[in-house]
């Protein structure tokens, strides 16, 4: 992911054209929307704070998004679109470090967007909405999708795909203890989480097949 930098202020680095088009304005928005969301709560980000940050009025925020929640959407869909890609590692990995890899790139989007991804995970926020949970729920379903994928089980039994959904969620609820209280590095947390994804699905009362399956993607050095 392109680390997005910032001055003093949270306006971008570097000069912003003056004059843009209604599509690059809207882009624009959102992407310092996205700063913005990077270093404080979305819950407490106003309109006025983000004209401030994007060096223009207020008006002219209302006028592409009527309200904060439809910039909220519009940048949580943004940022989606981002992790999309970071979360499909090189083929020619073998199983466990492909995995490594995705997991490494979740936690480095988690981080850079600490406290939207806790206000949007935690219960009561007024960021979280039926479209921000569509969107989580796009990329939960793209994990699982993966692991499947890579992990050579063509008809996962209901054992092993509810395994593998708790351990989902239970990379989710990890990272917000993680970005509270950084109990270990990030390549620490990677590997305790895919730890307990091989511990979840071998105590999922996998059938042999399916085991087999693991087994030889696992320990091969080829995709």
């Amino acid at each position: 992911m392109v680390r997005h930098e910032a001055t003093e202020g949270g306006a971008a680095a570097g000069r912003r054209p003056r004059r843009m088009s209604p599509h690059e304005r809207r882009a624009d928005l959102i992407a310092t929307a996205l700063r913005v969301f990077a270093e404080r709560s979305p819950d407490s980000v106003t309109p006025e704070d983000i004209a401030e940050a994007a060096d223009v009025s207020r008006t002219l925020v209302y006028r592409y998004f009527p309200n904060m929640a439809e910039l909220r959407t519009a940048a949580l869909r943004s940022a989606m679109d981002e992790l999309a890609p970071l979360l499909v590692p090189p083929t020619d990995l073998p199983l466990l470090e492909q995995l490594r890899t995705a997991l490494r790139a979740f936690i480095d989007f988690a981080d850079r967007y600490a406290p939207a991804y806790v206000a949007l995970l935690r219960g009561g926020s007024k960021v979280a909405s039926d479209r921000t949970e569509s969107a989580i729920d796009e990329v939960r379903d793209q994990v699982l999708h993966l692991l499947l994928q890579r992990s050579g089980i063509d008809r996962p039994s209901p054992r092993v795909l509810l395994a593998m959904r708790c351990w989902i969620s239970s990379v989710e609820s990890a990272l917000l203890i993680w970005l509270t209280e950084r109990p270990m590095s990030d390549e620490e947390l990677a590997d305790w989480l895919l730890d307990q994804l091989l511990a979840m699905l071998g105590a999922s009362g996998a059938g042999d097949v399916e085991l087999q399956a693991l087994t030889a993607t696992m320990g091969s050095t080829d995709s």
